[in-house]
């Protein structure tokens, strides 16, 4: 798989026939599913007040989980994105090659499924996983 679209596919922005438009949720749900893909990167911490909630257990607060979806946002301008993931990593891998590894993943994705090209994309490690999931990871 090629990180940009074949030549003559039609891409963002405007076109000889109009105008093709990809919401920021959808840029955002691309970004997530990718991101989950790589092994050791999962869902965020929640946070409060600055402070990561890890392994906080109050109804309502999210627990890191490496079988979850890391947290997304995307704004798209015209053929551009710029995408923010926060996710947790899990311990003792190595932060800086599992970012390496979803910015791949992630900018990879974005451009091959929907022609745009990701000019930014900035991730914010919350947690660091050292317990067992219980549950398999679905790929």
């Amino acid at each position: 798989m090629t990180a940009a679209p074949a030549e003559g596919r039609a891409r963002p922005g405007r076109t000889e026939f109009g105008r093709i438009d990809i919401s920021d949720r959808v840029v955002a749900t691309l970004a997530a599913v990718a991101a989950a893909e790589v092994p050791d990167a999962g869902s965020a911490a929640s946070g409060m007040l600055g402070r990561s909630l890890g392994e906080a257990r109050a109804p309502g607060v999210r627990r890191t989980s490496l079988a979850g979806r890391p947290k997304t946002s995307a704004r798209v301008d015209g053929a551009r994105a710029r995408v923010h993931v926060v996710l947790s990593v899990r311990w003792p891998a190595s932060v800086a090659e599992v970012c390496a590894e979803v910015r791949h993943r992630v900018t990879e994705r974005i451009e091959w499924l929907t022609g745009l090209t990701v000019t930014d994309l900035d991730i914010e490690v919350t947690d660091l996983v050292t317990r067992s999931e219980p549950q398999p990871r679905a790929r």
